[in-house]
């Protein structure tokens, strides 16, 4: 088992330490403990089966036996006699147990710079001398980091802030993205469910730039366990660095609220302008029905479809958005949405339907097999009833949506899965994939369900979409730029690198408002007798 392993849980390993030592200091020894443990036994050849059960019970034995120690020995923080740099060092004059604590707690929120050198010196008894020749530097920079460290520790001693509510209610960043993933789903990656503390980085380095010491108090979580994150979202480009070392949070973040806040405005407006969408689309069909490739299914994704790309055609004049090259061969544009803690949507806000959806997604495979060419696309929506429809276990969607691509080619071809090396954790999913709509079984053989043409039916089909999409742009295109007027979400003056697009978006009329419009008008229906997954498999 790599190391990785073990260490992406470290997050999760230092919130339960949070919870059981109420201390970050205890909690950052608990948790390095915690991991070395794991570490030292995968080194003598041990096996760990479940990684982050194995870290829970060692935590726990760990934090008996601190507890154990803590009862029975007597704590000593500052030692007396080291170099003293000024005659008022109140470090030095720290008697009450609780106050060293405190003073433990505000060590762990300096930086790196600054924290490495009070330590050595406070905890470590360490000279200035020693310290000087350790990190290279003149003892001169030793004694002004140190001062400005016991500065900064006097201050928050002082001031003894409380945590803000992000320090014991995080909020929820959900994050998406328009463009190209990375190889390794980034950036969703980078800010996953299991992510909280990099969510709640993000969304408290939002509003204005800060330091990573003040942002790790605020967070209420030492520096040091903050740092490897911060430099993973600079990285990944979720965050940027200025020249003073603060950080800010470099793509636009609405609020649960921006979704339903002109939600009656957008319904009325979808209300009053439907026909504009119905009359081509109307069109569309009839063009598909004539074709020998024709399902139920395909009409399904083509409403959608036409939807979202005549209200993206509306935005030609604004200034287009441009999809930077992303770290790991992506090209892509963040945005994100605040959730806090157990938010419900107010149920007088609330609009006639749930207008949920994911932008068009799609995945290829060149030459599988030596033979074929292979392409999935996928929109998510809230006509979508089933919530997991992938296998588990893979790292990415491109990872798992490329071995169901290779599953479909071989249930369409007739090639049995035992005769090539595919993914054992594809195999295991096939219950999950007849259950919901991708395939289906008849006289005991598997056959697919899901919408699947050729490449030159797929021509046809994206040309039929393309004219009604346009039929659609050019009479709502008018009345749209009239609404953009008043609609555009507001963001901190730093904030240079949101599109236009990304400023209006929560505000304007969505895709699903035209489709539910269409559907309730019978132009298609709701309801298909099975769970009808809005994708279409390509293969030739």
């Amino acid at each position: 088992m790599p190391y990785d392993e073990i260490t992406k849980h470290i997050d999760y390993i230092l919130s339960i330490a949070m919870k059981k030592c109420n201390n970050s200091f205890d909690a950052e020894d608990l948790t390095s403990e915690t991991i070395l443990s794991a570490i030292m036994h995968l080194e003598s050849g041990g096996v760990i089966e479940n990684p982050k059960a194995y870290l829970l019970t060692i935590l726990n034995r760990k934090h008996y036996s601190l507890l154990r120690r803590k009862y029975k020995l007597p704590t000593t923080v500052i030692a007396d006699g080291f170099d003293i740099i000024d005659n008022d060092d109140f470090i030095e004059n720290i008697i009450n147990e609780q106050d060293r604590e405190a003073i433990r707690r505000e060590v762990a929120y300096l930086s790196k710079s600054y924290r490495e050198i009070i330590v050595k010196h406070y905890f470590y008894g360490e000279s200035v001398k020693d310290i000087a020749k350790a990190f290279g530097l003149c003892e001169g920079t030793v004694k002004s980091r140190l001062d400005f460290g016991r500065k900064q520790l006097k201050k928050g001693f002082e001031d003894m802030k409380s945590y803000i509510e992000n320090s014991y209610m995080p909020q929820k960043l959900i994050l998406r993205n328009s463009g190209r993933l990375g190889l390794n789903d980034e950036p969703m990656s980078l800010c996953d469910d299991e992510n909280i503390l990099a969510q709640n980085l993000l969304i408290l380095a939002y509003e204005r730039p800060i330091s990573i010491s003040d942002l790790s108090k605020k967070i209420g979580v030492a520096t040091a366990y903050c740092e490897p994150i911060i430099k993973k979202l600079l990285e990944g480009e979720l965050m940027k660095q200025m020249g003073d070392g603060k950080v800010y949070t470099d793509f636009i973040i609405y609020h649960a609220e921006d979704y339903v806040k002109y939600i009656k405005e957008q319904e009325a407006f979808a209300e009053k302008y439907i026909e504009a969408y119905v009359e081509p689309v109307k069109e569309a069909i009839d063009e598909l029905k004539k074709t020998e490739f024709y399902s139920l299914p395909l009409e399904r994704y083509m409403l959608i479809h036409i939807a979202c790309e005549g209200l993206r055609l509306c935005d030609k004049t604004l200034p287009p958005q441009i999809f930077p090259d992303r770290p790991n061969g992506g090209k892509w544009i963040a945005f994100g949405t605040i959730y806090p803690h157990n938010y419900k949507i107010p149920e007088n806000r609330k609009g006639k339907e749930e207008y949920l959806m994911s932008g068009q997604r799609w995945t290829r495979l060149e030459n599988y097999l030596d033979k074929y060419d292979l392409c999935f696309y996928n929109y998510e929506t809230s006509l979508y009833p089933c919530e997991s429809k992938f296998a588990d276990g893979f790292a990415s969607i491109q990872e798992n949506e490329s071995n169901m691509l290779k599953l479909f080619c071989l249930i369409k071809n007739k090639i049995s899965p035992s005769m090539v090396d595919l993914d054992e954790r594809t195999l295991k999913a096939i219950p999950m994939f007849k259950e919901n709509g991708f395939i289906e079984e008849e006289n005991g053989k598997l056959k697919l369900k899901v919408a699947c043409i050729t490449h030159e039916q797929e021509k046809t089909f994206w040309d039929i979409c393309e004219k009604a999409a346009q039929k659609f742009a050019i009479r709502i295109e008018e009345p749209m730029l009239d609404y953009y007027k008043t609609h555009r979400k507001q963001v901190p003056q730093h904030l240079k690198s949101v599109p236009e697009h990304k400023l209006l978006m929560p505000y304007c009329p969505g895709a699903m408002m035209f489709v539910y419009e269409a559907i309730s008008k019978g132009i298609h229906p709701r309801d298909l007798g099975y769970p009808c997954p809005e994708s279409i498999v390509v293969i030739e």
